[in-house]
């Protein structure tokens, strides 16, 4: 039997395969690992962050608005926006069903993003930061009391986060927000057709200067944090349910710029396993669905539908992470390495951010 490859030659075998002109430039990289082990997968992360060439797309999503977007380029400062003018969105809700209508609007600096409940007497605010979330399974909700409350608002937040929208006023009518595709390219599109304004005051970006690791009661998911050489973030998502598992290992690295993540990620639908489907629907959780409406994954591979991307799963938690991360409501520089981490173990790490930047706060006012 032939002796199998280290984690280092591995290595050097993945940067072999690097065309010279791209070594020094910042790329968005997917790379479908599944025949590599877990500690091979996480080690080549590290590397292809930072030297790997995009292979070819599968997708056959528009990206019309992409020209509207800044390039690869990473301004030590910018300003803080918001959207043009309102900006509607309407659809039903992906876990519960609703019938909803969103409208987003223009806010002045510094006021952060803010659901509405329109619907409810004297229309409440629910600030989207990590004071107001609320635990729930297998989505994001924010709470200022039982009833005052909106859910799954991971998808919105992505797309606000990914194209740099600091303030927006989030009204909406129900207690979740529209589906669309399961992915936030609709809510990106709206947002670009409207356009962004700039605002007077500066967007403070945290930069990241030590290590943090945040993992899960189980030690099965893991979350790292620590500094990057570039003015952005960066995300690695590792996705690993097991050698055998139906959604295959996968990784994918992005830096989150407005063009890459709009081009990107934006686009990368929610999944779930077909075998988690009846005891979701006894839950009362997506019983309007159906398999051409949500990326449905079975034994034999994904029922009535196409894959977007091979490694769509990934690309759409590294979404969610991005979503979920804005609730700490601050940019950062810095680099996140996820291992199977879902949304309650996000949260826990925008807390981080939040932490972050408010003793950043108090050193700038000492």
């Amino acid at each position: 039997m032939p002796k199998l490859p280290s984690v280092a030659q591995k290595l050097r075998q993945y940067r072999a395969l690097v065309p010279p002109r791209f070594a020094n430039r910042s790329f968005i990289k997917t790379k479908r690992l599944a025949k590599h082990s877990p500690a091979v997968t996480l080690a080549i992360a590290e590397v292809s962050c930072r030297f790997c060439c995009t292979p070819a797309k599968e997708t056959t999503v528009s990206t019309d608005h992409s020209t509207q977007l800044q390039d690869e380029t990473y301004p030590s400062t910018r300003k803080q926006q918001t959207v043009a003018g309102p900006v509607r969105f309407s659809g039903r809700s992906l876990f519960m069903g609703y019938e909803t209508t969103v409208t987003l609007l223009p806010a002045d600096s510094n006021t952060g993003i803010i659901f509405r409940r329109v619907d409810l007497t004297n229309a409440p605010d629910i600030p989207a930061t990590v004071e107001f979330i609320a635990k729930v399974p297998r989505r994001t909700a924010l709470a200022v009391t039982e009833d005052v409350r909106v859910e799954t608002v991971e998808h919105l937040m992505a797309a606000l986060c990914g194209l740099q929208v600091d303030n927006c006023i989030v009204e909406i009518n129900a207690p979740e927000l529209p589906a669309y595709d399961g992915s936030c390219r609709d809510f990106c599109d709206g947002i670009l057709q409207a356009g962004l304004v700039q605002l007077d005051a500066d967007a403070i970006s945290i930069s990241i200067g030590g290590t943090t690791n945040v993992r899960s009661d189980d030690g099965k998911q893991t979350l790292l944090l620590r500094p990057y050489a570039q003015r952005c973030a960066a995300i690695t998502y590792q996705l690993y349910y097991g050698r055998n598992a139906v959604v295959t290992p996968q990784i994918y690295s992005a830096e989150i710029t407005p063009k890459i993540f709009y081009e990107e990620v934006s686009a990368a639908r929610t999944f779930v396993l077909q075998s988690e489907i009846k005891a979701l629907k006894a839950m009362g959780y997506g019983r309007h669905l159906t398999s051409k409406d949500i990326v449905i994954v079975g034994d034999d591979g994904v029922i009535d539908n196409a894959l977007r991307y091979p490694d769509e799963a990934a690309r759409h938690k590294l979404l969610d992470c991005v979503g979920d991360l804005a609730l700490s409501g601050t940019p950062f520089v810095g680099h996140v390495t996820a291992c199977r981490s879902g949304h309650h173990l996000n949260h826990e790490l925008a807390r981080v951010l939040t932490n972050l930047k408010q003793a950043t706060e108090l050193r700038n006012a000492a």
